[in-house]
């Protein structure tokens, strides 16, 4: 799907597609540990792929706005500090006052409801003064929640500066964007994970696992409930998210597909931070075992866990496994990466005399970066803690040309902001400048977020929640076929060692800086000799599956690390079920030591551990490798006269043997992997086909395929004839369910094959015409005089080589003849 601009609030992304990691360690222990950062402080830098450019200094001209613009920060009263700099604009443009005296006309990145508010996300303590204040002065409290210090409102613009007055308001932004990274019909991901063989091999089905989803929403959950492809969900009252994109449904049917018995539940993440925080504790707390999302928030630190991550850490710590879309950002080995992070290098003043020390940052070849590829959101991070930041960074994108300031984030950072700033849309070729208002050079994290590219690039695109410590970060490999430009997967076969990751999936590891309460993991290092390194994602699942949504949502086919992580997700609770006295660590282990490898040997910033394989972790954990049937038999409708195929695709340890069974009975002789029946006639139909497989472990007997016959029509043949008892007739008849007669085929006939017949006796001599009009396919007409088996042939029409959906003969009625026609 695409990034959805959802009015007056939450940008909110889900990692579809229309929406790695260095691989070393022994594969005994697994999963997302920390590691020194001095081990692997050069992997992302030496990752950079620096492209160079022409200039490799920022204009005096574009030097000049930018200096402009930092006097206009210069100038905020303390409680304008805890205003968003884009709010401050939206205010000042509001008044009728210029924001800034010398700089140009910017691009805004607030978007006002119809009524004139603006939905805004407060961090403070929450009070009962600050909630009355907000709803008495025009605005409205959309949520609160005082275990995060997290208001979300609808507010005025002229209630601003009131509300950052308070002393409990530390801070007030624009909403915060989020992107989720977007029966009848089975996701090809059963069969390509060898899901399909687990539950056949082992008995396993999800049953006893409850399955919590979070997503944008659950739109057309009814329609998969009616086709059977899924069952019941419980939903969090008031969090179905309806209306939205139905991202949670896709997801849904793929869990159902692959672990069908796992009791299912869904909660929203749209709105706002602290509301998807506080259901993934609420889904926990709900008897939850495994919980899966695909939602980011654009301001998710990469250096510390915030309020999503610790709700992760809470919940892991209680026993659950949390399975999280890695992302759509790319990755630096595909060459899509729109990713930048490294130590701030100086790269000299950054514009007029202002009344701090301005420095731009280098980016090596340059001191600005530039949009090789448009992206929805531009955000900038350094290493200073979450509330805590007293080092000022400023983020300006300037045009193709580097003449001209287009837009910027100029927060300011006193001690208790967050360090980070954030830009809307930027277009190809636009330039990326970050200053250093004041303060100590930081570790940076520069990202252009879903379909952004830099053409300054290096790897650690995951970031936020996904790379907590225990979370399962989910890269995605397609399991059938592409998006173009994409690889190809491997359906209807498993996955193999020749897959690679989707060219978009967002690629690790992730270096950390801070422990969830703020201090540091190196204290006095917080460059990239310090922190720590998390070895992210973790691994690898299918996207690119059918589901029921309608192909306009863009969820099907559905593609992206949404599609993957609920894979991965259902696999494990396939695990689960087998043994619940599992624990999670154990878990993790089967999954990632029973992975395919991809990529770089070993595990990889890109696909981390591999591709998980359900009946592969099973052997591994039972020592058994019975008989897994992961294709069953198809239900087959032909016509009579033609041909059934039912095949079985079975892994184990051979050699294998298999017996046909029709409706129960043995078939003598049906002793290979498919069964082929011929001449197949109207008494066969409903008969059921099954293959019991069997190799020295144990027999396994495959489901049922149905056979269903199509019976031809009463004027199949030229004994049953349609009379035709007047002159002008008319008739909608199909001829997909006819045979082939034996009758004589025209001479003229190209691809006579199938067709019903017709008998007419004209009362008097007269202008024959025939006609067929609006058939789907091609159509041959024949006429013919004398006796069923003895003709003579009068008229023929048919097409030669291109689609023709009509046809038309013509010629004379002889009075007293009866003549036959076939179409």
């Amino acid at each position: 799907m695409k990034t959805k601009y959802i009015r007056g609030g939450s940008l909110f992304r889900h990692f579809d597609r229309f929406g790695q990691i260095g691989k070393a360690g022994i594969r005994g222990r697994r999963g997302g540990g920390l590691a020194r950062a001095g081990m692997a402080a050069a992997m992302a830098l030496s990752c950079a792929a620096a492209l160079g450019a022409p200039d490799v200094t920022v204009g005096q001209g574009a030097l000049d706005q930018i200096g402009a613009l930092l006097v206009e920060k210069a100038s905020w009263t303390p409680v304008q500090a805890k205003l968003d700099s884009e709010l401050i604009h939206a205010l000042k443009n509001h008044r009728g006052e210029k924001f800034a005296a010398g700089a140009p006309s910017l691009r805004l990145g607030v978007e006002m409801q119809p009524d004139g508010r603006v939905l805004v996300d407060i961090k403070a303590e929450v009070t009962g003064k600050l909630l009355s204040l907000i709803n008495g002065g025009g605005g409205s409290v959309v949520n609160s929640f005082a275990q995060f210090n997290a208001v979300r409102a609808l507010v005025t613009l002229d209630q601003l500066e009131t509300l950052a007055g308070m002393p409990e308001v530390s801070f007030i932004q624009r909403a915060v964007g989020m992107t989720a990274c977007t029966g009848s019909v089975d996701s090809q991901g059963d069969v390509t994970h060898l899901a399909g063989a687990a539950r056949s091999a082992f008995g396993v089905s999800g049953a006893g696992i409850t399955v919590g989803v979070i997503s944008s929403s659950v739109d057309y959950l009814a329609v998969a409930q009616s086709t059977g492809d899924l069952g019941p969900v419980n939903v969090l009252p008031g969090q179905s998210g309806v209306p939205s994109t139905g991202e949670g449904t896709a997801m849904l049917e793929i869990v159902h597909d692959l672990a069908p018995a796992a009791p299912l539940y869904f909660a929203t993440a749209i709105n706002g931070e602290a509301s998807f925080a506080y259901n993934i504790l609420n889904l926990w707390s709900n008897g939850c075992n495994i919980i899966i999302d695909d939602v980011f928030y654009y301001d998710e630190s990469p250096f510390q866990d915030g309020i999503l991550a610790q709700a992760v850490n809470t919940v892991t710590a209680g026993g659950a496994l949390y399975f999280s879309a890695a992302g759509n950002s790319g990755n630096l080995d595909a060459g899509t990466s729109g990713t930048w992070e490294g130590d701030f290098v100086d790269g000299g003043p950054a514009g007029a005399p202002i009344p701090e020390a301005a420095r731009l940052h280098s980016f090596g070849p340059a001191t600005y970066d530039t949009i090789t590829n448009a992206g929805y959101h531009l955000d900038l991070f350094w290493s200073d803690p979450l509330a805590g930041s007293s080092n000022d960074y400023d983020l300006f994108l300037l045009d193709s040309n580097g003449v001209n300031v287009v837009a910027s984030s100029m927060n300011r950072q006193t001690g208790t902001q967050d360090p980070y700033e954030n830009i809307g849309y930027m277009q190809t070729g636009e330039r990326v400048v970050v200053v250093k208002y004041s303060g100590a050079p930081r570790f940076l994290h520069l990202n252009t977020q879903e379909h952004g590219q830099l053409r300054i690039a290096t790897s650690g695109a995951t970031v936020g929640h996904s790379a907590a410590t225990n979370a399962f970060s989910v890269s995605a490999t397609p399991a059938a076929a592409p998006v173009q430009g994409e690889p190809a997967g491997p359906f209807p076969n498993p996955f193999n060692s020749n897959n690679i990751v989707e060219f978009f999936t967002s690629d690790g590891p992730r270096h950390v800086f801070y422990n969830a309460d703020g201090s540091a993991i190196t204290p006095g290092d917080v460059s990239a000799t310090g922190g720590a390194i998390r070895l992210k994602p973790d691994i690898t699942a299918a996207n690119g599956v059918v589901t029921t949504l309608p192909a306009s949502t863009h969820l099907n086919p559905f593609f992206g690390t949404s599609a993957a992580a609920p894979h991965a997700g259902a696999i494990a609770a396939l695990i689960w079920s087998y043994d619940p006295t599992l624990t999670p660590a154990q878990i993790r282990s089967l999954l990632t030591s029973t992975a395919i490898d991809i990529g770089r040997p070993g595990m990889d910033r890109d696909s981390g551990w591999g591709i998980v394989m359900a009946y592969p972790a099973l052997t591994n954990l039972t020592g058994m490798a019975p008989p897994g049937i992961n294709l069953q038999p198809s239900n087959q409708t032909v016509r009579v006269g033609g041909t059934a195929t039912f095949s079985v695709t079975v892994v184990g340890e051979p050699p294998f043997s298999y017996t046909w069974e029709r409706n129960g009975t043995p078939i003598a002789g049906a002793t290979a992997s498919t069964y082929i029946t011929n001449n197949v006639q109207v008494a066969d139909s409903g008969s059921q086909f099954s293959c019991v497989v069997s190799n020295a472990q144990a027999a396994m007997t495959s489901s049922n395929g149905t056979l269903t016959i199509l019976e031809p029509p009463a004027n199949d043949r030229c004994s049953g004839a349609t009379i035709i008892t007047s002159a002008n007739y008319t008739n909608v008849e199909s001829t997909l369910t006819a045979t082939t007669t034996g009758d004589p085929v025209p001479p003229c006939a190209y691809a006579f094959t199938n067709g019903v017949w017709y008998q007419y006796t004209p009362p008097s001599d007269g202008q024959l015409v025939v006609d067929t009009i609006a058939s789907d396919f091609t159509t041959d007409l024949a006429l013919y005089t004398g006796t069923c088996g003895s003709f003579v042939e009068v008229a023929c029409g048919t097409y030669y080589g291109t689609l023709h959906p009509a046809n038309h003969l013509y010629g004379q009625w002889r009075c007293g003849l009866s003549y036959f026609g076939r179409r």
